[in-house]
């Protein structure tokens, strides 16, 4: 491993990975990879490219740790300030905002539709 780079890397095979938490920003994406480093828990940084070329505010920078470590780095990020609690409500509420600017779109088109064959 480069010692110019925060990153980690392991083998597929070794451990089980996840996400430990999403980003909307590459910056603290580092950040958090960075305490998580110092604390000796590997990580690395997924989608931060395709983020920074089209920043649609999706959150899509994955952080992945390995599921063997995901306690020491939730306690690593609480400590760093960088650990968001959601309450499940709000979760499901997240979850739908697609779907009602999808309906709202398609209804829409439709007054629109209407309006032009009149």
């Amino acid at each position: 491993m480069s010692t110019t780079t925060i990153l980690d890397y392991w083998e597929p095979g070794d451990d089980p990975t996840m996400v430990l938490r999403y980003f909307y920003f590459d910056a603290e994406a580092q950040l958090a990879a960075l305490s998580l480093r110092q604390a000796g828990v590997p990580s690395f940084i997924t989608s931060s490219n395709a983020q920074t070329m089209l920043p649609t505010g999706q959150g899509w920078i994955g952080l992945h740790i390995r599921e063997r470590d995901f306690q020491q780095a939730v306690e690593i990020l609480k400590a760093a300030d960088m650990w968001e609690e959601v309450a499940q409500n709000e979760k499901q509420k997240n979850q739908y905002w697609v779907l009602w600017t999808l309906v709202a779109l398609l209804g829409l088109f439709f007054i629109g539709f209407l309006i032009a064959d009149a």
